[in-house]
């Protein structure tokens, strides 16, 4: 027998905290973790794990914790609908539970694929002068150190009509090098930064993150030698293959802020721990990044990890009932790809609160290839033993009874 899924969106909707309230309606724990766990495995190590916490109301919820032990290798999203059926496939989900994860998975790339798809009075288009080679093919450092040189080759090779641009350049020791970031994800407004402890979210433009709406790199390198076409290089944090824009000598005079006066500071990072480890060129993960479900390799062990509880709840995909609207939070911090997908797929939504963020791009992916039956939010039970709550890792305001997204499981024979 099938049972209808039925979620209440007062507190907007994620995947990691949907994946937390399909635990507490029954999907064992422990098989749930590893399931996401296995997805994973070939996409670098990543802890999941769980716990009980009351909420004020003294309800017990869920809480899904997702954290990588290690720099993620990039997976590119044109690979990760196949990586995805493969991790499905031996999880050992049904077909008709596969479809929703690669369905979400699809939703999800069409909205930041058309974020990025600006019109021509929004974009400014720049041609490639050249590209960086390194031996960076999945993972590069942050900040790469003179010992780095070990890893391999390090050069910028020139298109042959800019060849002459470089006359006079190795007259200098250090050069900035302008980078289009090829394989960044979808662009933040705000950021929720590793370097804190705390929830407060930042301009993007106040942050390093490469996840920018012109993801634009910039690299201050030694400048080894240069070769025809070819500018040998100190270690470059960048990949084997990025688009080069620019090049432009670092002049001491001007960029080495020699004035005592006008030394620079470190604004909201002084003091930061983490800045150490990016100054050292220390590998390091970012467990708190506000972005780490958005990465692809982590959408694959979530979505598989989704799909297996789905499963296991006999949950009939195609009876989800959610309360309208769903409340997205402040308006100002929903992401542009969360947006997209809302309005293409006619979800109703509004910002309720000052919460903060509560819809994510993957939960209203799962919203939307769910397609449910939108009822009012007074219709929806609020008081019922079976409802299970279920808290993320990244949700700003997940320890208030506010943060919990309520779910609950009914037969469909009661429905009747």
């Amino acid at each position: 027998m099938k049972n209808s899924l039925r979620i209440d969106t007062k507190t907007g909707i994620s995947a990691d905290r949907f994946a937390a309230a399909l635990i507490g309606l029954g999907v064992p724990e422990q098989d749930m973790v590893q399931t996401i766990k296995f997805a994973a495995e070939g996409l670098g190590m990543l802890d999941a794990h769980t716990h009980l916490e009351f909420l004020p109301n003294e309800v017990l919820a869920h809480r899904l914790h997702l954290t990588p032990l290690e720099e993620q290798g990039t997976l590119p999203w044109k690979e990760t609908p196949a990586v995805l059926e493969k991790a499905l496939s031996r999880a050992n989900v049904e077909e008709v539970y596969a479809d929703f994860a690669l369905r979400t998975l699809s939703i999800l790339h069409a909205a930041k694929t058309q974020n990025t798809s600006l019109s021509p009075d929004q974009t400014a288009s720049l041609p490639i002068i050249g590209t960086a080679h390194t031996p960076y093919k999945h993972e590069a450092p942050y900040q790469p150190q003179p010992e780095n040189l070990n890893d391999g080759g390090f050069y910028i090779q020139v298109k042959s009509q800019y060849a002459e641009a470089t006359y006079g350049l190795n007259t200098f020791s250090h050069i900035f090098v302008l980078s289009y970031l090829d394989q960044s994800l979808d662009h933040e407004i705000t950021v929720r930064p590793p370097w804190k402890d705390d929830d407060k979210r930042y301009g993007t433009f106040a942050t390093r993150s490469p996840n920018r709406p012109s993801p634009i790199g910039l690299t201050r390198v030694r400048l080894q030698r240069i070769e025809g076409e070819r500018i040998y290089t100190g270690p470059l944090d960048l990949f084997d293959g990025t688009p080069v824009l620019d090049i432009k000598p670092f002049i001491q005079t001007l960029d080495g802020m020699a004035d005592e006066e006008d030394t620079g500071n470190d604004g909201w990072l002084e003091g930061s721990d983490h800045l150490e480890l990016h100054r050292l060129g220390i590998p390091h993960p970012h467990p708190g990044e506000s972005a780490i479900l958005d990465q692809p390799q982590i959408l694959v062990a979530l979505l598989t990890g989704i799909a297996y509880g789905l499963q296991h709840l006999s949950v009939d995909c195609g009876s989800v009932i959610c309360t309208s609207p769903v409340n997205t939070g402040t308006d100002y911090v929903l992401e542009p790809a969360a947006q997209v997908i809302l309005e293409q797929h006619k979800i109703p939504n509004q910002p309720g609160t000052d919460s903060g963020e509560l819809v994510t791009p993957d939960g209203a992916a799962i919203l939307a290839s769910l397609s449910p039956i939108f009822i009012k939010a007074e219709a929806m039970p609020s008081e019922d033993k079976n409802i299970a709550y279920g808290l993320g890792g990244q949700y700003l305001n997940a320890g208030s009874a506010f943060g919990a997204l309520p779910v609950l499981l009914v037969e469909q024979h009661t429905l009747e």
